[in-house]
């Protein structure tokens, strides 16, 4: 079975033709926090370029900042007054942390930083760059000659959707004042490079060059533009804007008629969302999950790795509850099958999960590097008595890790109690979190569940020494010898150590607490 990734790599190289370099896109509109949705366009388009890659092609990576879109709205979390940056591009709107020289690039910089973290290669552009050194002015030049053009096409599709046409004054591009940066009114063209413009907001009036970067196309045809400018092969797009009539249909008109570039393949993509949370994601309402998010529970490799095993058309729901444990196990075991140690149920899916695998880790380890078992890890680093190296011992000792460990496994197994110990504290249900009761308490136990609970005791005076599942066999013998049902033996357990019904797996629990604590109290001594 073959990956996506790769079969759309072998689609561009069948439809683009077959060059030696490629160039994939992803943008995004500074105006909120970018979150894990957003994200998905962003790794689609790496993800492809990967596969690219690995046959050979030399591949760019460009990710556009629209951060010379107009401030629109004041998102819910930003003070009122800016209601005064209204219509200025989102790059020279002030920051309203102050902690950046801009509102778009408090955003910015704080994706940048997540996504060095994936070992991603990629060229951030910055669309306030690219228009204000003139390097689009020959394109927006373009634009206005053909400006009749433009307009049938965005007229045709109107037309379909039942809408009316566009006003008689629609130009493509719009302008911001030189004076105030606010969007000001486009007045007329004069063929070459000047612009007359006439501001509502301070009342400026006058002209301005192309060339300077005052003049910026239009959303819907600044997108083809852009395909021409860098010649790009592949993008990929959220249904909103693949649908009939949709930016994407009139942007690959406005390309090939206008820019003289055919459009890029693309691939849809559908929305991301928390498991358990309603409605969409949107980084101006807030109501947002970053990669930073993602980082405090997850290994790097395992956010990718959720990106690269999902088809970009299926929903994506991220359980950051119980959920998140099945996630690792199932990494665990895709990683294990990439070494050879543990098989698929078929070839094909083998096939497919190796190269998952490999799409899904920013680098490729040589070897199989320590596993520490994240279920296990969300008990042990709730026993109060074990510190890092404490965990690290049980886990050596009960044979979840080896008993020599590189830098590498230790730099692992470390993470990985750090990401538990965040999941606790953040995301864990109230049924996996417990505290291990420091004095006996008050319990009536029926006389057949003391004796049981005395012959363990026993068994563990005897030996020192012993494995989690030997001492699991010895705890089932004890309360089947006596016809105890396994559910009320648990739960009388559970209630001597932590106090609550349920638990943790009971044996490898026991096993990491100190011998003599477990002695004392199954003796029920205070």
């Amino acid at each position: 079975m073959v990956h996506w990734a790769d079969y759309m790599a072998e689609k561009i190289i069948k439809e683009r033709g077959d060059k030696e370099k490629y160039v994939v896109e992803s943008g995004i509109t500074p105006s909120g926090y970018v979150h894990i949705g957003n994200f998905r366009e962003f790794f689609t388009a790496y993800i492809v370029g990967h596969a690219l890659r690995d046959r050979g092609k030399k591949v760019r990576h460009i990710h556009m900042w629209d951060d010379y879109d107009r401030f629109r709205k004041v998102p819910k979390n930003i003070p009122a007054e800016w209601r005064e940056h209204l219509t200025k591009p989102v790059r020279e709107v002030p920051d309203p942390w102050g902690c950046h020289d801009s509102y778009a690039e408090h955003f910015m910089e704080k994706f940048e930083e997540e996504v060095r973290k994936l070992g991603i290669e990629v060229d951030f552009l910055y669309a306030s760059e690219l228009y204000k050194s003139g390097e689009y002015a020959d394109e927006i030049r373009l634009a206005l000659e053909k400006r009749d053009e433009i307009k049938a096409v965005l007229d045709k599709y109107r037309e379909r959707a039942k809408q009316p046409p566009l006003e008689e004054s629609w130009q493509p591009v719009m302008v911001y004042c030189p004076k105030c940066r606010k969007e000001a009114e486009f007045i007329s063209w004069d063929g070459e490079w000047k612009v007359k413009y006439r501001c509502e907001h301070c009342g400026e009036e006058g002209e301005t060059d192309i060339r300077e970067g005052n003049v910026k196309l239009r959303w819907r045809v600044d997108w083809p533009m852009r395909w021409a400018h860098f010649k790009v092969d592949f993008e990929p797009a959220g249904k909103d804007h693949l649908a009939a009539g949709s930016s994407y249909d009139t942007g690959k008109e406005i390309s090939e008629k206008v820019f003289g570039w055919k459009a890029p393949m693309t691939l849809m993509y559908e929305f991301v969302g928390i498991k358990g949370q309603k409605g969409k994601m949107s980084g101006s309402r807030g109501n947002v999950i970053l990669l930073s998010d993602l980082y405090e529970v997850l290994e790097p490799g395992i956010i990718r790795f959720i990106y690269a095993k999902t088809r970009p058309n299926k929903e994506l729901k991220i359980d950051l509850g119980l959920g998140l444990l099945n996630l690792y196990d199932e990494f665990d075991k895709v990683e294990r099958i990439y070494f050879g140690l543990e098989k698929a149920k078929n070839p094909e899916e083998e096939e497919e999960l190796k190269r998952t695998y490999e799409l899904s880790m920013p680098k490729v380890p040589e070897k199989l590097v320590a596993q520490a078992p994240f279920r296990f890890l969300v008990t042990l680093v709730q026993m109060p008595h074990l510190d890092e190296e404490g965990i690290i011992k049980i886990l050596q000792e009960q044979g979840h890790v080896p008993k020599e460990l590189s830098e590498e496994d230790l730099e692992r197994i470390r993470l990985r109690i750090r990401l538990a110990k965040n999941w606790v504290e953040k995301y864990a249900p109230d049924d996996v979190k417990f505290t291990l009761l420091e004095k006996l308490p008050e319990v009536e136990l029926e006389p057949e569940i003391r004796e049981a609970m005395l012959e363990v005791s026993e068994w563990l005076e005897r030996n020192k020494e012993f494995t989690v599942d030997k001492l699991n066999n010895v705890l089932f013998d004890a309360a089947k010898k006596r016809g105890i049902p396994s559910r009320k033996w648990f739960k009388a357990l559970y209630n001597i150590f932590i106090g609550k019904d349920r638990g943790p797996r009971l044996a490898p629990f026991l096993a990491s607490l100190d011998r003599e604590f477990v002695i004392k109290r199954l003796r029920l001594e205070a």
